[in-house]
């Protein structure tokens, strides 16, 4: 159900043309909503452009609503609340998609904190391309572990192929994402890793995806993910949906997978303990044997870690 909540100076942009981009931000009962759509009043205006802003409310009921109304009150943007329960991120981000009324959809987290140019970066790195994806960038208190800041397991960054992509931080052109049918995978919606199997779905569709690392978002990390047992966990899911993207977009590699990355995990254990445990440069092999072992048992019994819910 969506309800229209108009703020700011005008109703949404004019869906005809390619000048409008709405800024979409998926939430599940975060207080650090507010301050993300704070930074969006400090974005650099751009040409032409006249962005609005879509909040997609993903808990059981919308008791969200009138906080989001109060909000929209002295709010310098157009704002909508959609309710589209419940607790599955897929769900969320889908319901976004179809929110949607301008050509163009920014996405970022209800964690994360837009830089002034965040938007006029990722909006001018669009040509020729139907998706950009910016940097999500970590950023870690004095309180947290020293290790935790040195290795950075929180950023956001893409490394190799651009299909390797994420919603924490990117412009999708609506058009091309309806046209060929794309959403995002209800059943993954617990698990996590429903954004990469869509951006590689995006690609396989022809979708050009340009990576735009000076479009940064930033987020504050919480002392409850400045552990390696949440960097284990998080590696070992992420795995488990590289087990899932090779077995539906690269059959070779799937039917080699439990020799390969047995082979990877097994090297990068024997690497934790050589490096001495404890140290930066142990805790990555660590994070890099999670992964592999992740990958092993997708391999051996396809399935994921609940991660949400």
């Amino acid at each position: 159900m969506i309800a229209r909540i108009f703020g700011g100076n005008g109703d949404m942009p004019n869906r005809a043309t390619d000048a409008g981009a709405t800024i979409c931000v998926c939430t599940y009962r975060r207080p650090s909503l507010f301050q993300t759509l704070k930074s969006f009043e400090r974005l650099e205006r751009v040409d032409g452009l006249s962005p609005c802003v879509v909040v997609i409310d993903n808990d059981l009921t919308d008791a969200l609503r009138v906080r989001v109304e109060e909000f929209a009150r002295g709010f310098s943007l157009p704002l909508r609340y959609v309710h589209a329960p419940a607790q599955n991120i897929s769900i969320a981000r889908n319901a976004a998609l179809d929110a949607v009324e301008t050509r163009w959809a920014a996405l970022i987290d209800d964690d994360e904190i837009a830089a002034p140019d965040w938007l006029s970066q990722l909006w001018h790195a669009r040509k020729g391309a139907e998706a950009v994806i910016g940097q999500s960038a970590a950023q870690y208190g004095p309180d947290l572990p020293g290790w935790a800041a040195r290795c950075d397991f929180h950023s956001n960054r893409i490394e190799g192929s651009v299909a390797n992509a994420y919603t924490s931080n990117a412009l999708l052109d609506i058009d091309f994402v309806r046209r060929h049918g794309l959403n995002f995978r209800v059943e993954l919606g617990r698990t996590g890793g429903e954004d990469t199997v869509f951006f590689r779905q995006f690609a396989q569709a022809g979708g050009r995806i340009a990576y735009c690392p000076s479009a940064i978002v930033t987020e504050e990390v919480p002392a409850a993910r400045a552990t390696m047992r949440w960097v284990r966990r998080r590696n070992y899911r992420g795995g488990q949906t590289h087990g899932l993207l090779c077995r539906e977009f690269d059959p070779r590699a799937y039917r080699t997978l439990l020799f390969t990355a047995g082979a990877k995990a097994g090297f990068s254990a024997l690497m934790a303990l050589v490096t001495i445990p404890g140290t930066d440069a142990s805790r990555r092999w660590f994070a890099r044997a999670a992964l592999h072992a992740g990958a092993m048992h997708y391999r051996i019994r396809p399935q994921i870690l609940e991660e949400y819910g």
